[in-house]
């Protein structure tokens, strides 16, 4: 509990009360299996009763880690993720163009959302990404000093399965079609698609998705 963020209970209870859209992230310091499990266990203790839109991603670019070799650092991000994941939340990666780059290569990064800081007019970084963290000299009115900014180019909200930043019935049409097995949704599609939170896709989400569309119409 010392290593808690000290305004972590008054950002989640506004995000909250003003219904603002929000995700988490850790920066790590694991250099073992087990210390990622205590990583992920520190985040589940504090998400415990929230349920964020936005990913849970794990900030990799420690310098003690690096030092591991790239197949020590997947092994360390499975095991966070996993233990994310099998708790109901959808894990992301987040680092820097450097580490995108040349640490975390592997495909298996491609699965989940990655999310990369570089701070430049443009990503110059040739692998996928879905948030891009563009300056940490951003102003946002209402917080004193400088803030990070952020283009996201994927849509999170919960029901949107297409991701085109609204929920329809073809957002319902995929889940639908994915419950039973007749469609491939990726693990970012099937936690937007899981609205009762039960960590699987059935036609009651289906259900509850078209629903959702006849209301935002």
């Amino acid at each position: 509990e010392s290593q808690d963020d000290v305004q972590w209970k008054n950002n989640i209870a506004a995000c909250e009360k003003y219904e603002i859209p929000y995700g988490v992230y850790l920066y790590s310091y694991a250099t073992t299996a087990e210390k990622a499990r205590s990583e992920a266990a520190h985040v589940l203790r504090l998400l415990k009763g929230y349920r964020p839109e936005l990913p849970v991603f794990y900030d990799l670019e420690e310098s003690r880690i690096s030092a591991l070799g790239n197949r020590k650092i997947l092994e360390i991000a499975k095991v966070f993720c996993d233990v994310i994941t099998n708790a109901g939340y959808l894990y992301g990666t987040y680092a820097n163009k450097n580490w995108f780059s040349n640490y975390l290569t592997d495909k298996w990064y491609d699965n989940y959302p990655k999310w990369i800081a570089q701070y430049n007019s443009s990503v110059t970084y040739k692998g996928t990404y879905d948030i891009w963290q563009y300056t940490d000299k951003g102003t946002v009115s209402g917080i004193k000093g400088s803030v990070d900014m952020n283009i996201a180019y994927v849509s999170f909200l919960r029901g949107d399965v297409n991701s085109d930043g609204k929920i329809t019935a073809a957002d319902a049409r995929l889940a639908l079609r994915f419950s039973a097995e007749l469609e491939n949704l990726t693990q970012t599609q099937q936690y937007k698609a899981d609205m009762n939170d039960d960590s699987k896709v059935t036609a009651a989400d289906a259900r509850e998705i078209l629903q959702k569309s006849a209301e935002v119409q």
